[in-house]
């Protein structure tokens, strides 16, 4: 059983992957963000561009998921990972060193902890009882690799030399113009007595900071000639291990936070009140969802304390795309992203925004959301939808999760009835299932395979949005009046304002 990644079952590609279109429509970017903070140290944000992933990499990936959320493992892995930093910092302050022998000593501090990191993962993931098939195969190539003999060596040995240096006590007596120089011991740290604070924990200028002053490297190099057989061991072991860090241990720690991230960033959330769930795997292609949230929107109104309305859909028996209509700022765009945010994070093996969801599995999310027209192009909008739009009626990937929104807003009524409904006719027989936001009434009427939903308003006279998305078809009359009377651009009003106005320049 070979180990590649706890991402994917399968050997890694190398190349550089960009970010998705789709991540700009859909505010994922926002959501990612928020997961980077909770592991600053590492650069997590580019995992979570790669999309889609195989069928098999969804499940691997949600095994695994379903192991770290175990205590024992979760904290295995913080563990580790803190560990793995301590050996960075060491690496660190060797590159910062002066003195060729400050470095060496640093090195052998960096490969201790990288040596100790490995072992208490192995030792922890071997009595965790994993259950995924990613963490078996990690926990079986951990086995191997801390029984061969080059690691038993460098721990051995970096364990030995970190002990010696630990133990290493000068004391300088100053009688005249000498400086004595014996081997022994007062009380405090060593870092405590030049005025670093215990925080340093140095018992030895190796172990304090990073460079040693004049005073400490004349010291040590008349020390040197008296206990030689303690600074030829520190050489020697440079020389024998010059690198420590094996890669795949070294990119399994990366992808460590792949997981632990997202379960810090869910657990926040949860704190705030919002609700996550294990998305259920379905074969039949039914797609539903039961308190379903725009998780991009969630992360900003948190912080503004600000209720997020959720929303429940279910597609019915041969029904594969649903057409929303209903007022402006009505929540149809919001229920839209959130769509495909439940569709993103359940394909990447992650826990959705819902109460309840079950999810079949995509394999492409393609979106289209409309933009503002840009004047440099010299296309027109509708122009520039149509060119944003070719490259996906173009693609060849079946079974993708489309997600159109208010598109053709500058075609006539009659002309972009029309060409949405070939939209929806091409994408229904890609066998492709989504949601189309649109103004246009009758856009996906007489076609199989097509719902109507509605943004539903709370019936009274003030006509306000509830945010809530129904089974209704759009009502045969527009949704302006309550925009007009918020403005102040009732006949009314504008009769009342135009009558001052002229009274007001006779």
């Amino acid at each position: 059983m070979t180990y590649y990644s706890i991402l994917d079952p399968e050997e890694p590609g190398t190349e550089e992957i960009s970010r998705p279109v789709f991540f700009w429509d859909l505010n994922l970017y926002q959501i990612t963000e928020s997961v980077q903070k909770q592991s600053p140290r590492y650069d997590i944000q580019k995992m979570y561009y790669r999309f889609p992933v195989s069928e098999a990499c969804t499940e691997y990936r949600r095994e695994v998921l379903g192991d770290i959320r175990k205590t024992e493992i979760y904290e295995c892995l913080e563990t580790f990972s803190g560990k793995m930093r301590g050996a960075a910092a060491a690496e660190g302050c060797m590159e910062a060193a002066r003195t060729r022998l400050q470095k060496r000593a640093w090195h052998v501090g960096a490969v201790h902890r990288y040596c100790n990191a490995v072992s208490g993962l192995h030792s922890a993931l071997s009595a965790g009882r994993c259950q995924s098939e990613g963490l078996r195969r990690l926990s079986a190539y951990l086995a191997d690799y801390t029984s061969q003999a080059d690691f038993k060596k460098r721990s051995e040995e970096a364990g030995a030399i970190q002990k010696l240096l630990s133990e290493l006590h000068l004391i300088l007596e100053i009688e005249d113009n000498r400086i004595i120089i014996t081997q022994g011991r007062r009380n405090g740290a060593y870092g405590k007595l030049l005025g670093y604070g215990e925080e340093s924990g140095g018992l030895t200028p190796f172990l304090s900071t990073p460079g040693m002053s004049p005073l400490e490297e004349a010291v040590f190099e008349a020390f040197r000639k008296k206990r030689p057989e303690i600074f030829d061991r520190i050489e020697a072991f440079g020389d024998s291990f010059p690198s420590f860090g094996d890669e795949t241990i070294l990119r399994a720690e990366q992808e460590m936070q792949y997981y632990l991230a997202y379960l810090r960033f869910e657990e926040k959330m949860k704190e705030q009140g919002f609700s996550f769930c294990v998305p259920v795997k379905r074969t039949d292609r039914r797609l539903e969802a039961e308190g379903l949230y725009d998780l991009a929107l969630a992360c900003v109104n948190c912080v503004r304390k600000k209720p997020v309305v959720s929303n429940n859909f279910t597609y019915g028996p041969g029904e594969c795309f649903f057409v929303v209509g209903g007022p402006n700022q009505g929540g149809k765009t919001t229920f839209a992203r959130s769509m495909g945010q439940l569709v993103y994070l359940a394909g990447m093996g992650l826990d959705v925004p819902a109460k309840r969801a079950e999810v079949p599995y995509f394999a492409a999310l393609l979106t289209h959301f409309s933009a503002e027209e840009s004047l440099g192009s010299g296309k027109g909008k509708l122009k520039e939808e149509l060119t944003r739009l070719a490259p996906m009626m173009k693609d060849e990937a079946e079974n993708a999760f489309v997600i159109i929104n208010e598109l053709f807003t500058t075609a006539a009524h009659y002309d972009g009835c029309v060409m949405g409904k070939r939209v929806l006719t091409h994408f229904i027989g890609k066998g492709c299932m989504g949601v189309y936001v649109t103004h246009l009434r009758e856009l996906g009427e007489g076609i199989e395979g097509v719902a109507a939903l509605t943004a539903m308003l709370d019936g009274s006279r003030e006509r306000k949005r509830t945010y809530k998305i129904s089974r209704e078809h759009m009502e045969g009359v527009g949704y302006a009046e309550d925009i007009v009377k918020k403005y102040g651009l009732t006949y009314q009003e504008l009769h009342r304002r135009l009558a001052h106005g002229l009274s007001a320049t006779e």
